[in-house]
């Protein structure tokens, strides 16, 4: 029998402690304290788009950008990468669609303003339709009249808005990461 297999096992000490926890590094996101803020963001944004304040366009971009902040004021600590501000104003811009679309909802549904949104969308597709001289504009027109027709532009609607919320606010979160970075080397 060889030399190391004679040898008794060594037992190996176990810790009574609990797991050890990674800290993060401070260009990293630390999760579990970056949701209120980045719900915070979009509250804002979601705000400024009910008031008229802002353009959708501003506002999105405010949505991440004050996300990074918010998160920067409760971690003084963070020195986020555009990377990762950018990632913070992706979360705060889904959030901010969901509660928009929440608001939204809830207006149709409690304020009865389904008829007048229709009317709206229906308005502006005939408006874009008479400038165009293509026969296929008017079908258009015509199953856009259709409860299908509205379905369909609802559906596309949601996907575009959720799809310009996240990447106006990753820009804006990127953007205000990039400021902060600057800010704090100096």
């Amino acid at each position: 029998m060889p030399a190391e297999l004679a040898q008794p096992a060594m037992q190996v000490p176990v810790s009574q402690e609990g797991p050890r926890t990674v800290t993060a590094t401070a260009t990293s996101i630390d999760w579990s304290r970056a949701l209120a803020p980045a719900v915070w963001g979009a509250l804002v944004a979601i705000v400024l788009i009910v008031t008229r304040l802002a353009t959708f366009g501003i506002a999105m971009l405010a949505a991440g950008a004050l996300a990074v902040v918010f998160y920067h004021r409760r971690n003084p600590g963070a020195n986020l990468t555009a990377g990762a501000g950018a990632r913070l104003g992706a979360v705060s811009g889904a959030l901010g669609f969901g509660i928009l679309t929440m608001v939204f909802a809830f207006g149709t549904a409690v304020l009865h303003t389904g008829a007048e949104l229709r009317q709206k969308m229906l308005d502006a597709v005939q408006q874009a339709a008479s400038r165009s001289s293509d026969p296929q504009a008017a079908q258009v027109v015509e199953f856009l009249k259709s409860p299908q027709g509205l379905a369909v532009a609802m559906v596309l609607g949601l996907i575009l808005t959720f799809v310009a919320f996240v990447i106006f606010s990753s820009l804006g979160g990127a953007a205000g990461a990039a400021l902060l970075r600057r800010k704090d080397a100096r």
